[in-house]
């Protein structure tokens, strides 16, 4: 189990720890309810179909970590590793085989990008979109296994990375441009665009990580842990993605990031949300420094208490990263 899937449990000893020790999650909420643009500033993808905010929300992911420099990381590597067995699995020893090869054309193309985040030429963005979404593919196969609907299951014995980039629904490189540049605004995330080499680091994982069945942020970028969201609807973001967030944080318990600040940047709408760590703790109800927090956090998952039943919160409808549709 990850850390996501730890607190969509509320009885697990990570989400029973954040429910008593950091519980008012609603003022963190109605922080960044208070921030949000007017909907019509949110960018939505364009065209007839319905979307794939998933894929597309770990695209957009994968996208800005080309630009600080960071393309490849556990999830699409062993993605693809874990691959070929998978489809073969399903499809046959041909196709695993095609997919495999196609994965690690994937991964070899992905590490040759240069770290820029804006300024790209047109027909460049658009192959580097389709890339990060069919990374998403792979990823998914890491995180939660290959699933009827998989894009990777339609390619035949014989194909090529080609193929799937030929795949990607046309609205998604259009769709991922629109996010680039709004990130590329300073108050967004051009100033971890411009940090020195070694600022911003990309998929951290922290030292309690196991402790939960495995964790990893979005970016760190000079002291500031910075959690992703790329949701059309950031107002009816739930409890969950706060603690996501504080878990993080929690996590790690020798502060080996120096963290001082959390962020959700809102990836459709172009919006940092900042806190320093001890106002982001204050709003959640704690009256703890970090490091004492961290090492309760640490006590409490090593040894957890007996299961006590606790209601689940229901500040809104929304309990992932994504979106499930318009």
């Amino acid at each position: 189990m990850s850390l996501t899937s730890n607190l969509k449990d509320p009885n697990s000893p990570v989400s029973r720890f954040l429910a008593v020790r950091l519980p008012r999650t609603a003022h963190v909420l109605g922080s960044i309810r208070s921030q949000l643009p007017p909907p019509s500033a949110t960018i939505r993808p364009q065209g007839g179909q319905r979307s794939d905010y998933r894929s597309l929300g770990r695209a957009i992911d994968r996208r800005l970590r080309v630009a600080f420099g960071s393309p490849l990381d556990t999830a699409v590597s062993a993605g693809v590793m874990f691959a070929e067995g998978e489809v073969a699995e399903r499809s046959g020893r041909s196709a695993g085989e095609a997919v495999q090869r196609a994965g690690r054309q994937l991964l070899a193309e992905l590490d040759s990008q240069s770290a820029v985040l804006v300024g790209r030429p047109r027909e460049e963005e658009e192959r580097l979109a389709r890339l990060c979404f069919v990374a998403s593919h792979f990823e998914e196969i890491f995180r939660a296994g290959l699933f009827p609907g998989n894009p990777l299951l339609r390619l035949a014995a014989g194909g090529s990375l080609e193929d799937l980039l030929a795949d990607v629904p046309a609205y998604v490189p259009t769709d991922i441009a629109r996010q680039v540049q709004l990130a590329g605004a300073e108050q967004s995330l051009g100033w971890v665009a411009r940090l020195p080499a070694g600022q911003c680091i990309c998929a951290p994982t922290f030292g309690g990580s196991d402790d939960v069945g495995g964790a990893d942020a979005d970016f760190i970028a000079a002291g500031n842990l910075i959690d992703c969201k790329a949701t059309i609807r950031p107002e009816r973001i739930e409890a969950n993605g706060i603690h996501q967030l504080a878990g993080y944080l929690l996590l790690d318990y020798e502060d080996r990031y120096r963290i001082d600040r959390v962020s959700l940047y809102l990836s459709r709408q172009g919006r940092l949300v900042t806190w320093t760590c001890p106002e982001f703790l204050r709003m959640l109800g704690s009256d703890q420094p970090l490091h004492a927090l961290r090492a309760d956090c640490r006590a409490a998952l090593a040894s957890p208490s007996p299961p006590t039943r606790l209601p689940r919160q229901t500040s809104g409808t929304q309990e992932t990263l994504f979106d499930a549709g318009s």
